[in-house]
């Protein structure tokens, strides 16, 4: 019989109440044959990653989402083509998963260039099975496939950006105990992700045609390229960001931006964080700060001082902290932002 590793008692105490939290996740968890710290830490770093979860997890724990799980039926529609990335600025490897748009390959459009739309966070954006620990994906290859034929975007390429595990946080936090975490996460995006999309793929390589989004603390990194780096990214997609990230001071550095995005979506729920579990933090308005800190950044975005950005915001009735929550804003957020070109030349 394995024994589990000891657990402090106070948390242990947090972790009781995220069994609770988690317990739509309950028969997927109990088929991960990990350690109940490696458990706990797989779900929280796929899901809120927000200021009222920290605290102490294994070092060694690790996302099982690297690869499609044994026996899983892959939901992958079209054609995903998986490009190893070994970064020098991380020090780690991951994969770009890379969907391409209907007809890429045909002769017809040999030299069409497409726009791009990198997403972090690419292990949960179009296979079910490497989702996990969540039981749905954000259908972003069904999707697409479904509104380019219907002529509702213009066809594109989207670039899924795998996180690194364990160093999911650092990595995607503008205030992370790393130092230079924002200059890094540049600085990987300028001098090795994009050269080897630009590289490899048709692509157009102005900011009006390259998207940079995520959910969560994702959606903080897509938040601080779109910051640090607009004249690479002129358009943002923004799922459930963690705004309270540095205790709000992502606000502060919106207010005034000189320089906004194009377009850029914003979407949130009204019920991120069950209201027990926020409560039992300390937290009882939790949600509702949620939804205003959204409200803050999107009026912040719009009056920036030498353009005027498109801003969409929706505020979702009973969105979750999900990917489910996630895929279904997709749609309309994706046509916002990359609309058939006829409309952009209105």
């Amino acid at each position: 019989m394995t024994r589990e590793p000891a657990i402090e008692p106070a948390l242990r105490s947090r972790l009781l109440t995220y069994v609770v939290f988690y317990n739509r996740f309950e028969t997927l968890m109990r088929d991960v044959s990990t350690s109940l710290h490696e458990r706990f830490a797989m779900a929280l770093r796929f899901t809120l990653s927000i200021s009222l979860l920290i605290l102490g997890l294994p070092n060694g724990a690790t996302l099982k989402a690297e690869s499609p799980e044994q026996g899983c039926k892959s939901t992958i529609t079209g054609t995903l083509e998986m490009i190893p990335l070994e970064s020098n600025v991380f020090g780690n490897k991951r994969l770009l998963r890379v969907w391409l748009p209907p007809g890429y390959s045909e002769p017809v459009v040999a030299a069409k260039r497409y726009p791009v739309l990198y997403i972090f966070d690419g292990q949960m954006l179009f296979d079910r099975c490497t989702s996990q620990p969540f039981p749905d994906e954000w259908r972003v290859d069904e999707t697409m496939t479904e509104l380019i034929a219907e002529k509702k975007v213009q066809p594109l390429i989207v670039v899924g950006i795998d996180n690194a595990g364990p160093n999911r946080t650092d990595e995607y936090s503008r205030y992370s105990a790393v130092a230079n975490a924002p200059q890094k996460l540049s600085a990987f995006m300028m001098t090795e992700v994009l050269p080897l999309v630009d590289g490899r793929y048709r692509t157009l390589g102005d900011r009006a045609h390259r998207d940079v989004g995520g959910a969560s603390l994702a959606s903080i990194a897509a938040l601080t390229l779109l910051l640090d780096q607009p004249d690479t990214f002129g358009l943002g997609l923004l799922e459930s960001t963690s705004l309270q990230n540095g205790n709000g001071r992502v606000l502060q550095e919106t207010s005034p931006v000189v320089q906004g995005p194009i377009r850029v979506s914003i979407g949130v729920g009204t019920a991120e964080v069950p209201p027990a579990e926020a409560a039992a933090h300390g937290f009882p308005y939790f949600d509702e700060a949620f939804v205003e800190m959204s409200h803050t950044l999107a009026e912040n975005l719009k009056k920036s001082l030498m353009n005027r950005p498109q801003v969409k915001l929706t505020v979702a009735q009973g969105g979750q902290h999900q990917p489910r929550y996630w895929s279904e804003r997709f749609s309309p957020a994706v046509s916002f932002l990359f609309p058939p070109e006829t409309e952009i030349q209105k």
